[in-house]
């Protein structure tokens, strides 16, 4: 369920971010597996092997940084190409941000939570 919510979150971001700039087949894949990855990447960390497996990946900290990380990428990912030196890569760890934040905004929405 969650590769399928930050897929359906990567639509939308790459749908806006396509209103904005004009980005690339390759831009458009690199996005798709990044937030595929970012989407699961929770779970690789701490395997839901018990409903105890939410530790620091899967926490409220966790949660903030990578709205950090998604608004401080996303930001960048508006400049012209430019002045962005390896525009791709920032472009990649936004969308890695994203799967990965929405991983956690689903988590959030269970009776467990996120821990502190």
């Amino acid at each position: 369920m969650h590769l399928v919510i930050g897929i359906l979150a990567f639509f939308g971001y790459a749908y806006l971010l396509g209103l904005i700039r004009e980005t690339t087949t390759e831009t458009f894949v690199l996005g798709f597996f990044t937030v595929a990855t970012g989407s699961i990447m929770p779970d690789i960390l701490e395997a839901p092997t018990s409903w105890k497996h939410r530790g620091i990946f899967h926490s409220k900290r966790a949660l903030k940084c990578m709205v950090g990380i998604f608004g401080i990428t996303a930001a960048i990912s508006l400049l012209p190409s430019p002045l962005i030196p390896h525009a791709s890569i920032v472009y990649g760890l936004s969308c890695f941000a994203l799967g990965y934040l929405f991983h956690l905004l689903a988590d959030s929405t269970t009776k467990t939570g996120l821990p502190e």
